[in-house]
This record gives C-alpha cells, structure tokens and sequence, in this order.
C-alpha cells in the first residue's frame, strides 16, 4: 500500500503497542503517528487531525478517560475516533467518555487492524457522503442563483412598468403564481411584492444620489405614477423622504 493511500493513525504510548499489539503489522496499512504523553498526543491530535486515536488507559497514572473527554468535546478533534485499551472493568467507563471502540486485555493486534479498518472505512464514507451532499448543494444554489438573478433582470427590464407585477413574473418565468411565492419566500424569506419593491426602491434611491432628476421622474422611472404615493413609500423603506436625500446630497 502506497504511502498515500495509509490513513494516518495516532497512538499514545508507544511503547505498549510495539510491544503487545505489533506495530509493525499496523504499519503496513496504517500511517502511524506517535506519542509519549498526554499532552504531546492532544497537540498532535489537534494539529494532524489523524482518523484514529489508539489509547492504553490500563495505567492509573495516565489520564486516558480525561484525554478521550477532551478528544471527543474539541471542535478541532471531534471528528477523530478514539480506540481505547483497558481491562475490562472499564470498559462501561471508556465508552460513556466517548471511545468509539474498546479493546480489553488480552491485547489482540488482529482485532485492533479490524476496528480501526472500520472506523476508517467509516471515515471515508463519512467523507463520500459530505462531498456528494456539498456537490448537490453547490449545484441547488448555482440554480437558486440563476433564478434570483432571472428574477431580479426581469424586474429591471419592466421596472417603469406599473402594471408590471406577480402574474407577469410568474408568468414569463414558467411557474404558478403560488410556486414564485413559495420559492422566493425559501430563498429569500420575502414575497414577491416586497422583493420587486426592494429592487424599485434601491433604484430610486440610485437616481436621487446623483442629483439630477426630481422626484416626479424618479418615480415615473420606477412605475409610480402618483410621485407623493411613492414619497410616501420611499420614506418607509429607507426612513427618510426623497426631497431629503436631494438636499442631502446638495449640501455636499
């Protein structure tokens, strides 16, 4: 097996697995990384983010279960499954921390390659999955884009227009009435009418800044027909009213 190809695996207390549980065998399909200590094996696993963690807590004097807690509640090593070895009175103990797995004495080396094999392959699928769904979801929101920008060009096109309103939406796009406003309310959280408004009124607040166009025009432009009518509804949506923008900006 290509270098590559060996998920990497960390083990805490080296020693005991060279001596009961043959490394030299894990080594052929594992990449395996090494640790002395508690706090070195938590650094280790936060900055090589390995597959698995193999940990012996047959020693008191090692804070395996505390290690396990801290593994398993860190957002940078949640991810990592933990095996750990232990006479069996722990066992109950070693999983309520968090072990993904738990291999008592006697030690078997055949039976750890088996459970971390599962963990990785597990991994992995974990991995096809979230690929697959971030590839479905890359591609649900390059359509939802699409939409929301056919939506928004249509908009513009007609914005003089003030008859121009849902039906025609609905209608040139190719869905119900009642699908628009489902799938605009999904996307967007708005109705239809408040985002055609969002687009009108940004529109206008454009033509205002640039000081040149009273206020009649600009809400001819937009499809208001009745410019205090529209006053009225520009002061609503941005809190202040047409004439106090073109002072505003006069005063610059």
């Amino acid at each position: 097996m290509n270098s590559e190809d060996r998920r990497p695996v960390l083990i805490i207390d080296k020693s005991i697995i060279r001596s009961s549980l043959g490394s030299e065998a894990l080594a052929k399909n594992f990449q395996l990384m090494e640790s002395n200590s508690d706090q070195e094996g938590l650094a280790m696993a936060r900055e090589l983010k390995p597959d698995v963690m193999v940990y012996d807590i047959s020693d008191p004097s090692y804070g395996g279960l505390s290690v396990c807690r801290q593994v398993k509640s860190d957002a940078y090593t949640g991810h990592v499954s933990v095996i750990l070895l232990g006479p069996i009175e722990q066992r109950t103990a070693g999983l309520q921390a968090g072990a993904d797995g738990y291999i008592s004495a006697p030690y078997d080396s055949h039976v750890l390659t088996l459970k971390i094999e599962n963990l990785v392959r597990l991994r992995n699928a974990m991995r096809g999955r979230l690929a697959q769904e971030m590839a479905v979801q890359s591609e649900m929101d390059e359509i939802s884009d699409r939409f929301l920008a056919k939506l928004e060009q249509m908009v513009f096109e007609n914005i003089s227009d003030p008859n121009f309103g849902v039906k025609d939406m609905a209608f040139r796009i190719g869905i119900s009435v009642s699908v628009l406003y489902r799938k605009l309310r999904s996307l967007k959280g708005t109705t239809v009418n408040e985002f055609v408004k969002k687009i009108r009124m940004e529109r206008a607040m454009k033509l205002l800044e640039a000081g040149i166009y009273p206020v009649n025009e600009v809400a001819a432009s937009i499809g208001y027909e009745d410019s205090k009518y529209f006053s009225r509804e520009f002061r609503k949506f941005f809190g202040k009213t047409p004439m106090e923008v073109k002072h505003r900006i006069h005063r610059q």
